[in-house]
Formats: C-alpha cells, sequence, structure tokens
C-alpha cells in the first residue's frame, strides 16, 4: 500500500509538464509499481519513483518525469 500523497504529489510534479495528465481517482497495484487512474487517462508509476517521492523528492530528476509522463494514456 502506497500513502496516497505520494501520488498526489508526484501528479503535481507531471501536471506542471502537462496539465492533460488529470486528477487522480484511485490506484491499483501492478508488477513494478502502481497504475493510477485519473480523470483522463491511466499512469504507471514504477516502485523506485514512488520511493523516492516519498524518501526523497529532489532526487527525482526531469528526465525522470519525461519517462513517467510518456507512459500516460
Amino acid at each position: 500500500m502506497h500513502s496516497s500523497y505520494v501520488i498526489y504529489e508526484l501528479l503535481i510534479r507531471l501536471k506542471e509538464l502537462d496539465p492533460a495528465i488529470g486528477e487522480y481517482l484511485s490506484y491499483k497495484k501492478i508488477r513494478a509499481g502502481i497504475a493510477v487512474q485519473t480523470t483522463t487517462g491511466v499512469l504507471e508509476i514504477p516502485d523506485a519513483i514512488l520511493d523516492l517521492q516519498f524518501h526523497n523528492p529532489a532526487a527525482i530528476v526531469y528526465s525522470d518525469l519525461i519517462e513517467l509522463q510518456s507512459s500516460f494514456q
């Protein structure tokens, strides 16, 4: 189980790059992380990024966010 604030914080950062990502609705566990359902689609977030956001958010660099954004469907 992940703390929802970690997901919200990541979505805030991603929406700065692409406002079309939408608002958080729910998530489900997938093999390598979670799939986050937003109001406009689904975003896959790997466990490694969730752990960084929880323990050391500053360690998530721009390229990590771009890669996350690319998983948005």
